[in-house]
């Protein structure tokens, strides 16, 4: 069952963001250097082309072999920038943890990733607001339970033994369901490495992202069962990133995303990649998730 109402946590977040998604639309100083032709705007537009870091891995963002981009963010950007006037975008293949030093040294011209909003990136970088949310998928093997949990805190409470994801945007928030967290919590680090220890049974339950296991299940039907959305769970807003200083760049692109949103082209975009527009989720913004971010 999708959940509707908006964690704890969530509530915070609008609360502390107030409206300051709306103000930061404005014209500022960064898009009157794009227009006066020295900003990062104005030398893509030129040059017709953007170079984006990016992860390798569907439905996420991937590098095809003939050296395209695909996946949810990389779509999202090329039809971004298309409308920008830049109708070339060029892929670097990286890892997460390292999108944004890559990006810091100047090796791309933003995250084209999906890369979830953490208060730690936040503080780096300055995102566009979600081209997703999501919710973690808890996995565990076809009878491995009489009655399944339902909660995170059920989970911590059982003294499950659970694998993770290394950086994950929740291990706060399961570490605090459990008394001893360091006893019960395996670190791995990716979903492959979570569900082959789910089968080999050295955990019970592996947590996944929710789009995640919903593509293993379309190849291996049967193969796990999972809570999914957990109703005390932390949503995960993921989007594109840019350097604090490039707003010229930042505050163009999120204009027109915006105007994606608005003409539905951006939810045909994210569900032609199985990804869920949750009801009253559809309008957050990058201030709202990043006040809201643990």
């Amino acid at each position: 069952m999708v959940k509707n109402d908006w964690t704890r946590r969530d509530m915070l977040g609008l609360m502390a963001a107030g409206g300051a998604g709306l103000g930061s639309l404005a014209l500022g100083g960064g898009e009157a250097a794009a227009q006066a032709g020295n900003g990062l705007l104005a030398r893509v537009q030129k040059e017709g082309i953007i170079k984006i870091g990016l992860t390798n891995g569907l439905p996420y963002s991937i590098m095809n072999p003939d050296g395209t981009v695909d996946g949810v963010a990389p779509s999202i950007v090329k039809a971004v920038m298309a409308k920008l006037g830049v109708p070339k975008v060029e892929g670097v293949v990286a890892t997460y943890g390292q999108l944004i030093p890559g990006l810091m040294a100047g090796r791309w011209d933003m995250v084209g990733a999906d890369m979830t909003i953490t208060a730690e990136r936040c503080a780096q970088v300055a995102y566009c607001d979600p081209f997703t949310v999501d919710y973690a998928a808890y996995v565990y093997l076809p009878g491995a339970y009489k009655d399944p949990p339902k909660t995170l805190k059920e989970i911590g409470a059982r003294k499950t033994k659970l694998a993770m994801l290394a950086g994950s945007y929740n291990l706060k928030l399961i570490q605090s369901m459990y008394e001893k967290p360091d006893e019960f919590i395996q670190i791995y680090p990716d979903t492959p490495a979570i569900l082959e220890a789910v089968t080999a049974k050295r955990v019970e339950i592996g947590c996944t992202g929710g789009r995640n296991i919903k593509l293993v299940l379309q190849q291996k039907p049967g193969s796990y069962e999972y809570l999914y959305p957990a109703p005390d769970d932390m949503i995960s807003p993921a989007s594109a990133a840019f350097k604090p200083g490039d707003t010229d760049l930042r505050t163009a692109f999120r204009a027109e995303f915006q105007k994606m949103k608005a003409s539905g082209e951006w939810k045909k975009i994210i569900e032609s990649f199985g990804f869920e527009v949750f009801p009253g989720k559809e309008n957050v913004t990058a201030e709202q998730a990043c006040a809201g971010a643990a």
